[in-house]
């Protein structure tokens, strides 16, 4: 007897006909959901355009909060970051308030030893210069190294795999290696406390490895194969004091407790107090954490940065989960005649409506879970190349449990947020209403449908506008005139001998007929390493902050880069000794400096005088977005790290270039030979904007897709839906073409509305984007076209097979019932 009573017995029993508790109970889920999965394969075709359309959505925004989770966790890895700042400097230059983040070699010892508030401060310098490592008989250049300070391990969390944090750099001739170099330059043989030569130009230094770092993870802004303490360069050349010569980042630890504001204004003096030149540069400390992705300034002000790219990017992905649910919403509520008596049977049967919900919500988040497990699989396929081309490490943690929770929550959710709406408003059928075949009014859900319709394509026509302009925009700037020639041009740096055997060197290369023409250079010609506002010249405001980029160059800069002379001539140390001394301008420094005829005009730079030689066309030396800067190109009394060499036209690449190893390696015997030509490394400066147009593609191409099959489905249902009224319609003489045209525009009217509403929203925004761009397009209506016709056209594709099939179908068949 009491068994029976256990076996039998059932929670709602005792609360029976005082909650609808008992029709919700957890062992109604099971059969919740077996009934879900009959409705799904007794729909098969909405319940495939239901799951593919969520998976694609789902895929998609995995991928991009991958990305955006990614970007977030940058440098947040540090045990210390909240006390840890980057410092700044910041001046009124061209009456705009500008700030950057090179700062003073003597910046950092000075912050350590006069302020209390400090705990430690380094300085970190990648130079990008390249050295030749040599241990026994393995030699290796690497150019990923930088110069730092005693306290970078104490200040950072690389954790040293051999080796003390505290005095890795304790001897000047010190040098920490990563992981993977050390492998690369021992192989299997322990590399801590081994000696290893480095060499620079044609010296070589002895240095000993006192420690081993992990290798830096992807999500940090440090990226580094080998660290050399500063003392090792200040043993050779002595310490850098001047105060104006920005050549390093500077980073700060304050002490617990220490407020950053008070302390900025401590020591935004801090450059007038110790230069000279009584400097009016202030400096400032920024949050390391806010480095990656509020990096811009404007007028002095944080003005945001890559979080912009993030923002839109997070944007792109709510929307194509959004679009998705929208599918879902629509065809639900859609199919609701068709359902509603089935509501009306469940419920005079003895149904709550509290059951109806959870059993509709039940079939939304099984729709879901299916969406969610074709999304899992596609974004690991998909991870590799996708990871390509946002050139971060992405990956999907299985072995995480937190990973599986995160997925799982999230799959549910996006099943219930789609099948919430449909699930409320399927379960409200009056069952009186719906049994006697009386009609229920669906009209208000129709104009919700259409308006969820008009967001859809709303979203579809700004991203195809977005992908339009930033096409246009690379294009634009991709046509723009360099300057200068980049065909056939290729550079190396000057290593070991080269710079001892430059004379030798380039006469062996004219002579063999391998090169044109050869020059040296203080940098790549894609690249400005040195820029000043200090430059002097006869008139000068004395207020001027004008910022000119200094480029060096021994002679011979047009028959080697094919830069044109405009005025005077180009230098030439043969003819002109003098010239050691002389200087170019280009044609927006002539603007600047405000000069009718600038030949034989003095310019004064660090101290030393320079003659006006000749003017040169305006060419691109950063970046082909900006506007050209006025530009002093020096003569042969500068520095020099690069050598340029225009090859010889007439003669095959390949066979020009194996000709110049064999003479590099003449003159250079101990150093590899390592060249780059200038028009790769100039089509690498749209990388970045290439990379956002390709995302922007591949996603609005997914979202279109999304929509497209939304209106599939739509179309489809509202085929079936009207088969009567098209027989009718055929038997009172309406055409096939009159059908095909009125079904049509059934399902474009939602989509014109979208174009209409949208086109200023596209508008907008892709007007906002081009503001970070000196060098842009117009925006023009005719870009708006575009995306309109192509939306009209996908979605004629997507609809007109079914409706001439519809218009089509003959009247006997449709009507038969009748």
């Amino acid at each position: 007897m009491l068994w029976n009573t256990i076996r039998f017995f059932r929670p709602g029993i005792l609360i029976r006909n005082k909650t609808n508790l008992s029709l919700n109970s957890w062992y109604m889920i099971g059969n919740y959901f077996k009934v879900a999965s009959r409705v799904m394969l007794r729909n098969k075709s909405y319940s495939t355009i239901n799951i593919f359309g969520l998976a694609m959505g789902i895929t998609g925004a995995i991928l991009l909060f991958l990305w955006i989770q990614k970007e977030f966790s940058y440098d947040q890895f540090h045990a210390d970051k909240e006390r840890i700042y980057k410092a700044w400097n910041r001046n009124t230059i061209e009456g705009q308030l500008q700030c950057w983040d090179r700062t003073p070699r003597v910046l950092a010892p000075t912050l350590t030893h006069d302020y209390a508030s400090v705990q430690e401060a380094i300085s970190y310098a990648d130079y990008k210069a390249a050295y030749l490592f040599t241990y026994g008989t393995t030699r290796l250049m690497k150019n990923s190294g930088a110069f730092t300070d005693a306290g970078f391990f104490t200040m950072f969390s690389f954790p040293l795999v051999k080796g003390d944090p505290a005095k890795v750099f304790d001897n000047p001739a010190s040098v920490v290696l990563s992981e993977s170099f050390a492998k690369e330059l021992f192989g299997d043989k322990e590399a801590f406390g081994e000696t290893i030569t480095i060499g620079e130009s044609d010296q070589n230094f002895p240095v000993t490895v006192t420690g081993i770092v992990k290798n830096p993870p992807s999500n940090t802004d440090f990226h580094f194969d080998y660290l050399i303490p500063f003392k090792f360069m200040e043993s050779l050349e002595g310490p850098d004091t001047n105060w104006e010569n920005n050549s390093v980042s500077t980073y700060v630890k304050l002490k617990s407790g220490a407020a950053v504001e008070s302390f900025n204004s401590e020591i935004s003096a801090i450059t007038k107090k110790h230069s000279k030149a009584g400097s009016t540069t202030e400096v400032f400390l920024y949050p390391l954490t806010k480095m990656r992705l509020y990096s811009r300034f404007e007028n002095g002000v944080p003005a945001g940065g890559r979080i912009e790219i993030m923002r839109i990017m997070g944007i792109l992905g709510i929307c194509l989960i959004a679009i998705a649910c929208i599918n879902f919403v629509n065809l639900s509520t859609a199919r609701a005649q068709k359902r509603s008596k089935e509501v009306g049977i469940r419920k005079v049967t003895g149904a709550y409506r509290s059951s109806l919900i959870v059993q509709f919500i039940c079939e939304s988040v099984l729709v879901g879970l299916s969406a969610g497990v074709l999304s899992i699989l596609a974004v690991y396929l998909s991870l590799p190349m996708f990871s390509s081309l946002v050139r971060q490490q992405l990956s999907l943690d299985f072995q995480n449990i937190t990973f599986w929770a995160a997925a799982i929550t999230g799959i549910v959710f996006v099943g219930i947020l789609a099948g919430g709406y449909p699930a409320f408003y399927l379960s409200s059928f009056n069952p009186a209403t719906v049994l006697k075949g009386s009609t229920v009014n669906f009209s208000s859900r129709d104009l919700l449908r259409k308006l969820l319709v008009v967001m859809q394509f709303g979203f579809a026509v700004t991203l195809i506008f977005s992908v339009v302009v930033i096409n246009r925009q690379i294009n634009y700037v991709q046509n723009r005139e360099a300057g200068y020639a980049k065909d056939n041009l290729v550079y190396h740096f000057m290593t070991g001998d080269i710079g001892k055997n430059y004379g030798a060197y380039k006469t062996d290369l004219l002579q063999s007929g391998a090169a044109e023409s050869v020059t040296k250079t203080n940098s790549p010609i894609t690249e400005v390493w040195s820029n000043t506002w200090a430059v002097g010249w006869r008139g000068k405001d004395p207020q001027s902050r004008i910022v000119i980029d200094r480029f060096y160059i021994d002679e011979d800069i047009s028959k080697t880069t094919g830069v044109k002379i405009v005025t005077g001539r180009d230098m030439n140390l043969a003819r002109y000794p003098s010239d050691s001394t002389a200087v170019l301008l280009n044609e927006s420094a002539v603007k600047a400096m405000g000069f009718d005829n600038p030949i034989n005009e003095i310019i004064e730079d660090s101290g030393r005088k320079w003659h006006v030689v000749g003017v040169v066309n305006d060419f691109i030396l950063s970046s082909p977005f900006q506007k050209v800067r006025p530009m002093i190109i020096l003569g042969s009394k500068g520095w020099f790290t690069v050598v340029h060499i225009k090859l010889n036209q007439n003669r095959p690449v390949q066979e020009s270039l194996d000709a110049i190893s064999k003479l590099f390696t003449k003159h250079n015997p101990a150093y590899p030979f390592d060249y780059y030509f200038v028009d790769q490394a100039y089509n690498r400066k749209f990388s970045d904007v290439k990379s956002t147009l390709t995302i922007t593609t591949v996603f609005s191409s997914l979202a279109i897709g999304i929509a497209c099959l939304g209106l599939l489905g739509l179309s489809t249902y509202m085929i079936e839906s009207r088969v009567k009224e098209i027989g009718i319609r055929k038997v009172m003489g309406g055409s096939v073409v009159a059908i095909t045209r009125l079904l049509c525009w059934h399902s474009l009217k939602p989509i014109l509305i979208a174009i209409v509403i949208f086109s200023p929203m596209g508008w907008l925004s892709m007007n906002w984007w081009l503001q970070s761009f000196e060098y842009k397009i117009l925006l023009s209506p005719y870009y708006m076209l575009i995306p309109a016709a192509a939306i009209i056209g996908m979605a004629l594709l997507t609809v007109i097979s079914q409706t001439i099939t519809a218009a089509n179908i003959s009247p006997v068949k449709s009507l038969k019932s009748e």
